[in-house]
């Protein structure tokens, strides 16, 4: 199951809906497949499907930028099979740096402190609107 969350600056005009956690679409790689819009991505999940030995983890995340504290909202995709991995990865589109191999794993409503990609001068409000499958 999924969380929505509106991201909102009080100092500035940042704001922003996040979706993070998994849902049905998530679940068999088949599915992944399907709407996974990088290319070279998809064709890694074509040969993961093939074999057997084949373990994944995918959900909707949370990326901070190192350099800039953009927040990227993107998909996690990890896959591993006895002979072979496969992580994707994500580039700031704000500053073009490398941003974190994991998105946070904290519950967003309960603690995590973000700073404003914006200003850089207040935390985030953060609030769940909604839980999707």
């Amino acid at each position: 199951m999924g969380e929505a969350y509106k991201l909102l600056c009080h100092h500035c005009s940042y704001n922003q809906k996040i979706y993070v956690g998994v849902g049905f679409r998530y679940i068999r790689l088949p599915e992944i497949w399907e709407w996974f819009e990088d290319e070279a991505g998809k064709e890694r999940i074509r040969d993961f499907m093939q074999d057997n030995s084949t373990r994944h983890s995918c959900f909707q995340g949370l990326y901070i930028c190192e350099k800039c504290n953009y927040l990227l909202n993107a998909t996690y995709l990890y896959m591993e099979s006895n002979t072979d991995t496969y992580k994707n990865s994500y580039d700031c589109p704000r500053c073009s740096e490398k941003m974190p191999s994991m998105p946070v794993d904290e519950e967003l409503d309960h603690g995590l402190a973000l700073a404003c990609p914006e200003c850089g001068t207040e935390k985030l409000s953060v609030e769940c609107f909604l839980h999707w499958d």
